[in-house]
């Protein structure tokens, strides 16, 4: 691949931006090191990279203008997952977008051994560069509260388990395959995951259903249905293509249920989205009670954007004997991975230079 030198965005002054790229979301956290506790900026943008590469620089180049007056002196690159054929293919492609832009000695990363690496080094060891957030996440909130938690992430795609224990991190993964197998990643979130895929086998009435594979409905128009998220938190593509209005959601849910019958009742299929709500928080509420007896933990820390749908859940059920919302802990901030790597990396710098 090839590395473009540019004067573009050069950086010259103080701040740093984490870069998140993800399969459809891309987030954005700008911080003063001196005071990474109050972010300057956040921004969740919806960019599906593997169906549009080729509006990728067009993106950056308008975000990168719309900073230019925050003084950005470093550029942190990280990615929640591989969204390319490799994770080779993934860095070198975002390589090749942001340097059009950024002076490659302004970009760094952050690797799944907690460290900060040059754009050499990442692009050596690229396995250790993808999927590395979720360290962040565990060490960036133990640095906020010095507790032993369970940290749970509830975001648009997935549900990351994070043990947290005398400022280590239990959990001996590496990799998003080995949290998988470890039961530390789950794909249920709030936005992204094909309601279907929920409870594939749905009962209702007394009968059972077996639920179409192919992506009719999503986790978003559940949570659209049962008004937990509102239509601006809608913020990627429909399955249909259509609205993202409540009256759309519940068309989307009827063609998942292969309802063709204009006339059926509509407090029918709002009952029906609240038993998938239910369903999709009780599968989460499961592995939060499989880790905390495995890791010998009490408190729970949820974050991500979907921790109130979740904390009000098990607020409810009353079954955990201590429930912190990450907005308890910072409230000028949203604590996620991109964030943590800002508050981890502003904190270093700071204690190296006292």
């Amino acid at each position: 691949m090839t590395v473009t030198h540019t004067e573009g965005f050069s950086s010259t002054k103080e701040n740093i931006a984490v870069l998140d790229f993800g399969t459809s979301i891309m987030k954005i956290v700008i911080v003063d090191p001196s005071n990474p506790e109050e972010p300057l900026r956040f921004e969740r943008i919806y960019l599906p990279i593997r169906t549009k590469r080729e509006e990728m620089e067009g993106v950056l180049k308008t975000l990168l203008r719309s900073y230019a007056d925050y003084n950005i002196r470093k550029f942190i690159l990280t990615f929640r997952n591989s969204f390319l054929s490799s994770a080779k293919e993934t860095l070198e492609f975002v390589i090749d977008s942001v340097t059009k832009f950024i002076r490659p000695i302004n970009i760094i990363f952050y690797s799944i051994d907690g460290e900060f690496v040059n754009l050499e080094t990442a692009l050596k060891y690229p396995d250790k560069i993808i999927a590395a957030g979720w360290k962040a996440l565990g060490e960036g909130i133990w640095k906020l509260i010095k507790q032993d938690v369970l940290i749970v992430d509830f975001s648009t795609r997935t549900t990351s388990f994070i043990p947290v224990s005398e400022g280590k991190i239990l959990s001996k993964s590496n990799s998003d395959h080995e949290r998988m197998k470890n039961n530390e990643l789950l794909f249920y979130g709030v936005l992204e995951t094909n309601a279907a895929f929920v409870q594939p086998k749905f009962e209702y009435g007394g009968e059972l259903y077996n639920l179409p594979s192919e992506n009719r409905a999503l986790t978003a128009d559940i949570f659209l249905i049962t008004e937990d998220i509102q239509t601006p938190d809608y913020i990627i593509e429909t399955p249909d293509k259509k609205a993202k209005f409540k009256e759309d959601a519940l068309s989307r849910l009827k063609d998942m249920l292969c309802i063709l019958d204009e006339n059926f009742d509509e407090f029918e299929l709002i009952k029906i989205a609240h038993l998938f709500k239910t369903r999709l928080l009780e599968e989460i509420n499961q592995n939060i009670r499989r880790k905390l007896f495995e890791n010998n933990l009490r408190k729970i820390v949820l974050t991500g954007i979907g921790s109130n749908i979740l904390y009000q859940y098990l607020k409810a059920k009353d079954e955990h004997d201590e429930l912190i919302q990450a907005t308890d802990i910072i409230r000028t901030a949203e604590i996620n991975p991109p964030y943590c790597i800002a508050y981890i990396y502003a904190t270093r710098k700071m204690m190296a230079n006292v």
